[in-house]
């Protein structure tokens, strides 16, 4: 039964798996398929790390965490299928509310953006412009080994507001920009590397429409589902806090158990990685490195009415703004629209303000947001629900690691490189769909190939 407190006969294995997000599970679950005695240290007591799922009034199922899926995302689109976990299209049809510096407008696209009556016609061509400036510099990029990218030290020296600042001096054309990084990074652009966002946007690229579906039932119960086939092979509240190595193979220690194995997996947030105790010591650019890879700071709000009121408006769930605390909301209902269910983002330092408030001024906020983009029914939803990930003890923030100046070109390359029997998984060691399910499924199935071919 997953979860079932280890028995001393079972704390030996192949291979150890540290966490059981879904990186980690593609990687146990590949290695038992290849014959290999796996064993899955998870610190919560629940497995699936970033994806979680809720139960909504009205029926249905909300995730907590990451949601959306695209048609170029293959690894997380077979394993649902072999799961029988069914999709749906993310609904898309009607107007995007845009708030900027005060006035309200309704847009079709967001970016690249056609006329808008509060700014000025110059305004917009510039934030077409630099919007296209931004993707040609990312179609320059080295996906597999980005520091070696055309003027990587020079792009990895400067924050992204500090790129923005020579490039162009419309403000609204910065306001593009930065809520892209902000809304599909969960970076701070006044903190976050101008080579790391790049890199992020060629591994994951808009034009291939990351977000056209959303899983029946939610993505979370992907992870419930692996964790029912792997069984007894996980073990839940068992924070790893040392991993040893020798010439024999490894031992990983949680609080008073250890278990041994020929090699370990890690696949867990770099900053938490970098907590446990390795002896012999990790190389120091990976020590350096799990220091200089914090998450980011993402609030997500779910609030649930009765029916999808907002369609009926011609709106399509939508928004995002320059001057609110909720920066960028989206329709996260069924198809029938029922329950309907407006999903909300508070990201980066506005989300560090909002975490400071008391729970029903937060409410409050928010609500007072949504009222303020689709009207006076937005006022009483009949359940609303809050995920502060940053307040996740094992999980530190959201949606994944950022890296701020000097870091990618410095320590990128010990990111994923093995470490004697010490191999990484998780999203961020992707080098495709980077920060994506995709990218958690890929990386962990490349660790797990890593280990079969020295197994």
């Amino acid at each position: 039964m997953t979860g079932c407190a280890p028995q001393d006969h079972a704390r030996t294995a192949d291979v150890i798996v540290v966490g059981a997000g879904l990186s980690g599970l593609c990687a146990a679950r590949e290695l038992v398929r290849q014959g290999k005695s796996t064993l899955v240290l998870e610190a919560r007591d629940r497995v699936g790390g970033r994806m979680v799922r809720k139960s909504v009034s009205g029926g249905g199922w909300i995730d907590l965490g990451g949601q959306w899926i695209g048609p170029t995302h293959l690894g997380v689109l077979a394993l649902a299928e072999s799961l029988g976990v069914r999709r749906f299209d993310s609904h898309a049809m009607g107007h995007t509310v845009l708030s900027y510096r005060g006035a309200m407008s309704t847009i079709d696209a967001f970016p690249p953006i056609s006329a808008l009556p509060s700014i000025p016609a110059t305004d917009i061509a510039e934030a077409n412009r630099v919007w296209t400036q931004f993707r040609a510099l990312a179609a320059t990029v080295d996906t597999e080994r980005p520091w070696l990218t055309p003027d990587a030290a020079a792009l990895d020296a400067r924050t992204v507001t500090d790129w923005l600042s020579t490039a162009t001096a419309s403000q609204f054309a910065r306001f593009c920009v930065n809520r892209w990084v902000l809304v599909d990074e969960g970076a701070d652009p006044d903190a976050t590397s101008m080579m790391f966002v790049l890199a992020s946007y060629a591994r994951g690229p808009d034009e291939e429409e990351p977000e056209q579906w959303i899983f029946d039932g939610a993505a979370g119960q992907i992870p419930e589902l692996l964790a029912d086939e792997l069984g007894d092979r996980i073990f839940l509240g068992q924070p790893v806090v040392r991993i040893a190595q020798d010439d024999d193979g490894v031992t990983v220690a949680t609080d008073g158990r250890n278990y041994r194995a020929d090699f370990v997996i890690v696949a867990i947030p770099p900053h938490l990685a970098g907590a446990i105790d390795y002896s012999p010591p990790l190389p120091t650019s990976r020590i350096q490195f799990t220091q200089r890879a914090p998450m980011g700071s993402v609030i997500k709000y779910a609030a649930v009415y009765p029916t999808a009121w907002w369609r009926a408006k011609g709106l399509s769930g939508a928004a995002t703004a320059s001057d609110r605390t909720v920066m960028a909301t989206a329709d996260s209902s069924p198809p029938d629209g029922k329950p309907g269910i407006l999903t909300g983002f508070v990201i980066g330092p506005a989300a560090i303000r909002l975490a400071n408030q008391s729970d029903d001024a937060r409410k409050r906020i928010v609500i007072s947001d949504l009222m303020a983009y689709f009207g006076e029914e937005a006022m009483h939803p009949a359940q609303f629900i809050e995920m502060n990930w940053a307040g996740e003890k094992w999980t530190g923030g959201g949606y994944n690691a950022v890296l701020g100046p000097n870091t990618l070109t410095t320590y990128g390359p010990a990111m994923a490189e093995a470490v004697g029997r010490i191999h990484w998984a998780g999203t961020e060691m992707s080098r495709k769909w980077s920060g994506f399910f995709e990218g958690a499924v890929q990386a962990g199935y490349a660790a797990a190939h890593a280990v079969l071919e020295r197994a």
